[in-house]
């Protein structure tokens, strides 16, 4: 056999597995994520400052309230300062694209950003958009949920029943597999989300991010503190919360979108 022939063949094959890999999904790893940052942070919550805080308590309140006379905004700098601990931006979307990012690796990551960069260029990561991007350029699968009680219930129906696609104003629809009626069809959703150990969502048209880990709803509050210390009467959410898909209600239509199974 033609020594090329075969070096040819060897070739291809290496670009075939190198590609196959880059497009395969590890929710174990995605998951396993998830779940280092937040045990740190708890760990560090309670015994003193965690690096992960949210952006919004830090700039909107830790300057008004304080420890004697610090404020609690220079109490945490201080307190970072003095760990040797570097501080850490959060908020909802941040979370899952961090999550995100370890499961898909580094190269199929970068590709994500590249289109992202050629469709919304200068504008951040946004739940609608990299779920639009997840399955329109990764081959990801989406599926809707709805309150009967949501406003504009109908046009989101009709979108669902008719066109198969999830709206998102002014930007590009998302195609979905199916829709399914939260408090109707519960028994169905949690079937489905039972089949996949990771997903991205979102509630209505991205107001919020957040992903899933099975049947529990995973999200990270932008208003969330660093610290037990400073959030005394615990008025403020959690910066990591966790709940049943089905008893979330903060908002009435949601979409998830998973990952191709190997």
């Amino acid at each position: 056999m033609n020594k090329r022939y075969v070096y040819g063949v060897i070739v291809l094959c290496l670009i075939f597995t190198s590609l196959f890999s880059q497009t395969t999904f590890s929710s174990d790893v995605a998951i396993q994520k998830s779940n280092e940052m937040v045990d740190e942070h708890w760990k560090n919550y309670q015994n003193g400052v965690s690096r992960y805080y949210g952006w919004v308590w830090l700039k909107n309140y830790a300057e008004q309230q304080y420890i004697g006379n610090i404020s609690f905004h220079d109490d945490y700098l201080q307190e970072l300062k003095n760990r040797n601990m570097k501080q850490i931006r959060m908020d909802c979307t941040i979370y899952c694209a961090k999550v995100l990012k370890v499961g898909m690796g580094s190269q199929e990551y970068s590709k994500l950003v590249g289109f992202h960069d050629e469709i919304w260029a200068g504008k951040g990561f946004a739940g609608w958009s990299v779920g639009y991007l997840l399955v329109d350029r990764f081959g990801w699968k989406a599926y809707a949920f709805i309150e009967p009680g949501a406003n504009y219930y109908h046009h989101y129906i009709s979108h669902f029943k008719d066109k198969k696609e999830y709206p998102v104003w002014r930007q590009p629809n998302i195609k979905i597999e199916d829709y399914f009626i939260l408090g109707q069809d519960d028994e169905q959703i949690e079937e489905l989300l039972r089949k996949h150990k990771f997903s991205w969502g979102f509630s209505e048209d991205g107001i919020h991010t957040w992903i899933t880990n099975y049947t529990d709803l995973l999200e990270c509050h932008w208003d969330g503190s660093p610290a037990a210390k400073y959030n005394p009467n615990n008025w403020l959410p959690d910066l990591f919360e966790t709940t049943r898909f089905i008893e979330f209600k903060d908002y009435d239509v949601h979409i998830i979108i998973v990952p191709p199974t190997n």
